[in-house]
């Protein structure tokens, strides 16, 4: 699940508002209208073996013509001392405004025009990028190496979405979620070679209409598993795995929880997660659980805010990486700490911007 911040004015009081709201797999921003915000539905994924039909009307055709990228709107405060953390950074009315990532050296911005569909991007293991797009009508995969060279798409099914990628740590195969733009209907998490070829469910598709679906795709460090999120509705689901060669899934938390966002530990021992929910009561936070089931741990001991979003493990294990907002505030902020949830320090403030689904490679 990823997280957007919305801006926009009060039509009774005419004051301003902002809320940071859920964007779930298969819905997208359309449009800020006198301060209304306006959501459209792109449908929810539809089964392996069904080719959706084109639509007439592309759903989730990308509404937003190309501009010239602009500043990325936050502020470094701190550095990193290992690997590279990847983001999308977005402000309201621009959607994503930049595609930029943090290394020992500072931030850095990877020059490309404006998309502000771009979402979800993630280091494949050659160290290009790979990130979803309404660009070229639904949405596809599409890489593209740090210089800003190279702008490839990886998929192109009309009529379909595909978005969260993930890639086998090999770089030969890409996980990800598959839905509908055409008609209600989740096809669930697919595995595919790297250049998109031979895609293979690895679980049953969801009912057309079905408020069910699968999302967060996440290889493991050894390339055997995949761990994902299977939503009941549209705030409650779990995290499940199952083998990458297809089986059957395992499930490792309740659907009370709202799980999104699910990271392998480096070793493959354990996966964190974002939660909606703890006993009943919206409490966004982070936890861990073992990779083959058992009991769950809360990482961070904050109050009911600041919310944590998002999160990520260091290359060698050793750093959390997670991005945190209060509703509040006007953008969020990307914080580190220890594995076990001490010393925890900022490291990127928002300046009425959001960093997005982080990922921190090597």
């Amino acid at each position: 699940m990823t997280f957007r911040l919305l801006y926009g004015l009060d039509a009774a009081t005419g004051a301003n508002t902002r809320s940071y709201l859920p964007i779930e797999r298969g819905s997208r921003l359309v449009a800020l209208v006198v301060g209304v915000i306006v959501a459209t539905s792109c449908g929810t994924p539809q089964p392996t073996g069904t080719s959706p039909i084109a639509p007439s009307v592309d759903l989730c055709a990308d509404t937003q013509p190309p501009v010239p990228a602009g500043s990325t709107n936050g502020k470094l405060v701190a550095t990193i001392n290992q690997g590279r953390i990847l983001m999308a950074i977005e402000t309201a009315g621009a959607g994503t405004i930049a595609l930029a990532y943090i290394d020992a050296g500072g931030l850095h911005v990877v020059p490309m025009a404006h998309d502000g569909t771009l979402a979800h991007p993630a280091w494949a293991p050659d160290g290009t990028i790979v990130f979803d797009s309404e660009r070229a009508g639904g949405r596809h995969l599409f890489r593209i190496a740090t210089d800003g060279s190279g702008l490839t798409q990886i998929t192109r099914e009309a009529g379909s979405a595909e978005q969260d990628v993930s890639f086998s740590p090999d770089g030969g195969r890409i996980a990800y979620a598959h839905y509908s733009c055409v008609e209600e209907r989740d096809f669930g998490i697919q595995v595919a070679a790297a250049d998109g070829s031979n895609p293979v469910a690895l679980n049953q598709p969801f009912p057309l209409h079905s408020v069910a679906g699968e999302g967060d795709a996440a290889f493991s460090p050894d390339g055997k598993s995949v761990a994902f999120v299977r939503s009941v509705d549209d705030s409650h689901g779990a995290v499940w795995v199952v083998p990458a060669a297809g089986g059957e899934a395992r499930r490792l938390t309740s659907d009370d929880l709202g799980a999104a966002y699910p990271r392998w530990s480096p070793d493959g021992k354990q996966i964190l997660f974002a939660a909606r929910w703890s006993a009943g009561v919206e409490d966004r936070a982070l936890w861990v659980v073992p990779s083959t089931g058992g009991e769950l741990r809360r990482l961070f001991k904050h109050g009911a805010t600041p919310w944590e979003l998002e999160g990520d493990w260091s290359p060698d294990g050793s750093q959390i990486l997670f991005t945190v907002y209060s509703p509040e505030w006007d953008h969020n902020e990307l914080r580190l700490a220890a594995s076990d949830g001490t010393h925890e320090r900022t490291l990127w403030v928002g300046i009425q911007s959001t960093a997005e689904t982080p990922h921190w490679g090597p």
